[in-house]
């Protein structure tokens, strides 16, 4: 939750904006738990009401339903695997690769996550 926390501030802090809307799949670590006394909200789902930001779920295991993030994640993997196999560094250096992609990809500002 700290991570999350850190990147909303982040990115509010950079972007000069709130962040209004999060994305996630109803899956129970995002959304909580139903039983028969109701509902029960996760930590996650905590946080977003305190913040004042709207949680927009997608039924669990249907990627489809959050097409944009699907492609960039995809362009992402795509970028690492091309410079981890183009190169002779050891697959243990796969997170720099990310964060390098992430950079060149999507670090520019106008152009966000």
């Amino acid at each position: 939750m700290n991570a999350l926390e850190v990147y909303i501030n982040e990115v509010e802090r950079q972007l000069d904006r709130k962040v209004k809307i999060i994305r996630s799949a109803k899956d129970g670590e995002y959304y909580g738990r139903y039983d028969e006394s109701g509902q029960h909200p996760s930590p996650f789902a905590k946080f977003l009401e305190r913040r004042g930001i709207y949680a927009q779920y997608t039924m669990p295991g249907t990627p489809q339903q959050n097409g944009v993030s699907e492609r960039r994640n995809q362009t992402l993997l795509d970028m690492v695997r091309s410079m981890l196999s183009n190169s002779c560094l050891p697959v243990s250096l796969w997170m720099y690769a990310l964060k390098t992609s992430m950079y060149l990809n999507c670090g520019r500002v106008g152009n966000p996550i």
